[in-house]
């Protein structure tokens, strides 16, 4: 909610009047803004009895400078709805009251907010009524000089027209006080607030989803399961190792004149040869020590053919031209 109509930013210097705009009543004194829709509101904010204060005939002015700040605000003929005197008490101390005078517009929402002045060239109720005269006669001659803009019914422009000669405020002091209608008025508009209204960023956002980047590592992975597995390869026996019986063969071996019998002899003959191959080329330790008897057999055989001669069985057993000797 706004709580604040008539008063202008801090360090705003309202500037010149404007072109043709006439002084009708200038003074000094207190000026505050209420809330005439809330019973025993505060003031929204005040201006001290040193702020001046400059009535002309299409709005009122103030403005107060000190040290340290600008405070000014303005309220246009367009916006009081009721204009009312109210005198103070006769009481004395803290329960006395001052002489007010009040400019009650229709606001926002139903709101009224009020321009009040009062004490300093307002101190007396005399004072108060003879501003009070200039400001409705001031309304009233607006309103009526400008029926067709501001949209001014035809009856009501008449009745403003006789508040411009109408009787003059006359109040004393502890008395009712007096109020005048002022018709025709326009709403006050609401001020665009001081601070802008940002919302919470990330709170009111819709759920919470997984990053691509987090699930994409997953991903991968079964991609690549998927794409490089293949069938586990089985290496073959050697050839050694597997018997002749269990070669394949191109037909039942029930049959003796099978088509492709001789291609599964000619396979057979080579797997044994290369078998015999590998054997020569690499003897375990049985066929070393088998071929080392038969050559001893060998030369005892002919030691016995040539009488008994002895032969020097190392020269036999360390040859060079057998590549297992040097072992």
């Amino acid at each position: 909610m706004f709580h604040q109509h008539f008063l202008s930013a801090p360090g705003t210097d309202l500037g010149p009047l404007d072109s043709g705009e006439r002084v009708l009543w200038r003074g000094r004194c207190a000026v505050a803004e209420y809330a005439f829709d809330e019973a025993s509101s505060l003031p929204r904010w005040t201006l001290p009895e040193e702020t001046d204060v400059l009535v002309t005939d299409r709005r009122v002015r103030y403005t107060h400078a000190n040290e340290n700040t600008l405070s000014s605000g303005e309220l246009f003929w367009l916006w009081p709805q009721h204009l009312r005197v109210q005198p103070g008490n006769r009481d004395i101390g803290r329960t006395a009251t001052v002489t007010q005078i009040q400019l009650v517009c229709n606001g926002p929402e139903g709101s009224f907010p009020a321009l009040v002045f009062a004490g300093g060239d307002l101190a007396t109720v005399n004072d108060a009524d003879k501003l009070a005269n200039v400001l409705r006669q001031a309304i009233a001659r607006f309103r009526v000089e400008n029926q067709t803009e501001i949209g001014v019914a035809p009856a009501h422009a008449r009745m403003l027209a006789r508040l411009v000669i109408g009787p003059e405020f006359t109040n004393y002091q502890g008395g009712e006080g007096q109020t005048v209608t002022l018709l025709g008025s326009v709403p006050v508009p609401a001020p665009e607030p001081a601070d802008p209204v940002y919302d919470e960023p990330g709170y009111a956002e819709p759920g919470y989803a997984e990053p691509a980047y987090q699930q994409e590592p997953a991903y991968r992975e079964s991609v690549f399961q998927e794409q490089s597995y293949s069938e586990p390869a089985y290496e073959a026996a050697p050839v050694s190792s597997v018997p002749v019986s269990s070669l394949p063969t191109s037909g039942s071996r029930g049959q003796a004149d099978r088509p492709g019998i001789a291609a599964d002899a000619v396979r057979a003959e080579q797997a044994m040869r290369a078998e015999q191959d590998i054997r020569y080329t690499e003897p375990d330790l049985a066929s070393r020590a088998s071929s080392l008897a038969a050559r001893v057999a060998s030369l005892l055989s002919e030691d016995e053919e040539f009488g008994g001669q002895t032969t020097n069985l190392s020269a036999y057993l360390n040859r060079s031209d057998d590549p297992q000797s040097r072992r």
